[in-house]
């Protein structure tokens, strides 16, 4: 089950739940996983993303997504938590709709969840281009 909370603080061009399920089953099966359990993809405003940010990994500055894997495989994946202020500016920034940020950081926080890590140059690479191989195979459903 994949639940989505807060999807109303997206603009309404992004409020696609089947877009945003559909990225997160296309990470899990990209690497041969089922989806088991729950997942939780939460759409926090600044504020919000901003006290989680600091509260959980003692950072005090604006990040775009966030993902806690459970502890326990079987109580589920995990949650990702998307800043919906982050996805709007880095849409705006990118010169593409807000749709595609939302979808790109809700396959990057399953990535997460997956095991994917960011923080060497050659991880990050291997995770951006998975991550970009992902909404591409996405981008035909989006255009719906």
């Amino acid at each position: 089950m994949i639940r989505i909370v807060g999807i109303s603080s997206l603009p309404s061009s992004a409020r696609r739940p089947d877009l945003i399920r559909a990225a997160c089953r296309k990470a899990f099966q990209s690497e041969g996983r089922a989806l088991a359990g729950a997942l939780t993809v939460l759409f926090a405003d600044r504020r919000r993303m901003l006290a989680i940010n600091k509260a959980f990994l003692g950072h005090s500055y604006d990040t775009d997504v966030i993902a806690f894997p459970y502890d326990e495989p079987e109580a589920g994946a995990g949650d990702i938590i998307v800043s919906a202020h982050m996805a709007r500016r880095q849409a705006r920034e990118l010169g593409h709709p807000v749709l595609r940020e939302v979808l790109t950081l809700v396959l990057h926080g399953s990535l997460h969840l997956l095991g994917y890590d960011d923080h060497r140059p050659r991880d990050r690479r291997r995770m951006f281009a998975k991550q970009d191989r992902l909404l591409d195979a996405l981008s035909l459903k989006a255009k719906k």
